[in-house]
């Protein structure tokens, strides 16, 4: 009687939203450049059985927002802090700078309270010095590549194919040579069956699986492009394979967690590093891509699912405001950790924790605001984008030299187009949830607006130290080293890129 007594307190915890009764294991799973309608549940022309599976039965994240492009949306989920106090910049192969040390990444949470941690995939944030490393930063193991881009089938880097980017753990990894997702898909099993044999389930799991996929180059292995409908365009059709290749690995995953005895503690969440790449990927019904902060640039197709989560949540949606770096409250709160980080050279985190909204014990997300970007000179001077409520402010231009910035993209694009729409200048106000496709600017009405702008500028009062913390300089990214000079570096010590520092190249910043 008294077990089952103890079993029916387990089992109306967990239905009424409560922490999990031990530490959960955690599987977060981050798509490079997916396109917010690129996915199966969205686009059925689009094959993800596993992922579809996943949403179905469990809760889709509806206004998740990240950074506008790759390494800064990395930065705010590992440690926990809102893009513009971690970094806006995105970090090249020759950067002699990474997110900053004095941050404590989620993974160095989780180890502190004896979680086994690994990393699979893209890094992309530093790795000049090697105590920017992922097994410098948390992490038990990790495999994948260090940069921000690369061909999917040799691993040579974007922009710097004088070496090949791909490394495990403390050195070179020598399997390149095969698509890089099932590269992953063996790191996976290798993570769950250390030595050939099987993991302890009784010891909490972090993975944190880093898809390369489908930032370009856009490739695929060729019987995959074959799988995906013949009347696509073959941009679309490869984007088809690519996605299709994630779903492969989720698979991966997902079965072993269930052949571990692992799947029933276990959370899963979802996400884009940011929308849809230009004349690549569908945003749809968003405004937008990568590298805006229109919709299509900023909010991710996202979700959560768990065995974990009130069945009476199961395949419901949450409209709450949240973003990436809530996750770092979040995941170590439930793990018994600490997620507080404050100290010398460092401010407090941005991250809220979510999981009493994401269970149905709040009623509403606890984020009201989000700072999307502030005063951050990319693709126009001193852009940046403010949601408070319903409404979101976007400061100066968004457009640049792609066809669709500032257009609305089809579920087929890029095999149909459609013209742009009006750019910022200086200013556009749109209500996010009534009009989710940023159609009708607000920003005529002032009485609207100035209340928007007043809550902007006033992060200008912040102490400028709080912003953009990646290296010695805050407010300003450092140059970086030549690349002809690093390759030469890399060329000496086997054509792999790899950190640099303490050679005759450059100075470490102190962080």
């Amino acid at each position: 009687a008294m077990k089952s007594v103890a079993a029916l307190a387990v089992i109306l915890e967990l239905t009424s939203g409560a922490r999990p009764p031990r530490p959960p294991h955690i599987v977060f799973l981050l798509v490079d450049d997916l396109g917010y309608n690129d996915v199966g549940w969205k686009n059925p022309q689009i094959r993800t059985p596993t992922l579809d599976a996943l949403v179905e039965s469990g809760v889709e994240l509806t206004h998740h927002y990240v950074f506008k492009y790759c390494s800064p949306t990395r930065a705010s989920f590992l440690t926990g802090r809102l893009p513009y106090h971690a970094h806006q910049w995105n970090l090249d192969s020759n950067a002699p700078w990474g997110t900053n040390l004095n941050m404590t990444m989620l993974s160095q949470k989780l180890k502190g309270v004896g979680y086994s941690t690994h990393m699979i995939g893209k890094w992309g944030v530093g790795f000049f010095a090697p105590e920017y490393l992922p097994t410098s930063r948390g992490f038990d193991t990790s495999s994948g590549f260090l940069g921000s881009g690369e061909d999917h089938f040799d691993q040579r880097a974007d922009g710097a194919a004088c070496a090949v980017d791909f490394w495990k753990n403390e050195g070179p990894d020598h399997r390149n040579g095969t698509y890089d997702a099932w590269s992953y898909r063996d790191d996976v099993n290798a993570v769950f069956r250390p030595n050939g044999t099987n993991r302890d389930p009784s010891i909490p799991l972090f993975l944190f699986m880093a898809f390369h996929n489908v930032h370009s180059p856009m490739q695929a292995p060729q019987w995959l492009v074959d799988e995906q409908d013949p009347s696509l365009c073959p941009t679309r059709r490869t984007l088809h394979a690519m996605v299709a290749a994630v779903d492969n690995v989720t698979t991966t995953i997902v079965g072993n967690l269930k052949e571990s005895g692992m799947y029933n503690n276990t959370i899963i969440a979802f996400s884009s590093d940011n929308g849809g790449a230009p004349n690549d990927g569908s945003n749809y019904p968003l405004r937008g891509c990568k590298s805006t902060f229109f919709e299509g640039g900023v909010r991710s197709v996202a979700f959560i699912h768990s065995p974990l989560l009130p069945p009476k949540l199961v395949g419901t949606k949450f409209a709450g405001l949240m973003h990436i770096c809530d996750w770092y409250s979040t995941f170590s709160l439930l793990a018994g950790a600490d997620p507080s980080d404050s100290g010398p050279g460092r401010y407090s985190i941005d991250s809220i924790d979510m999981w009493p909204a994401l269970t149905g014990v709040a009623t509403s997300s606890p984020r009201t605001d989000i700072v999307l970007g502030f005063n951050f000179t990319h693709s126009h001077p001193l852009q940046g984008a403010l949601i408070v409520g319903t409404l979101k402010l976007i400061v100066h231009p968004q457009g640049y030299n792609n066809e669709d910035s500032l257009s609305w993209t089809p579920p087929d694009f890029p095999c149909s187009k459609v013209p742009d729409g009006k750019d910022c200048d200086p200013y556009c106000l749109f209500d996010i949830y009534a009009d989710p496709s940023e159609r009708n600017d607000l920003s005529s009405n002032t009485t609207l607006l100035e209340p928007m702008l007043r809550r902007y500028n006033a992060l200008g009062e912040e102490p400028v130290n709080w912003h953009d913390r990646a290296g010695s300089k805050p407010g300003g990214r450092p140059p970086d080293d030549p690349y002809d000079t690093v390759c030469a570096f890399m060329a000496e010590r086997g054509g792999y890129w790899r950190p640099w520092h303490n050679t005759t190249i450059g100075t470490q910043p102190q962080p």
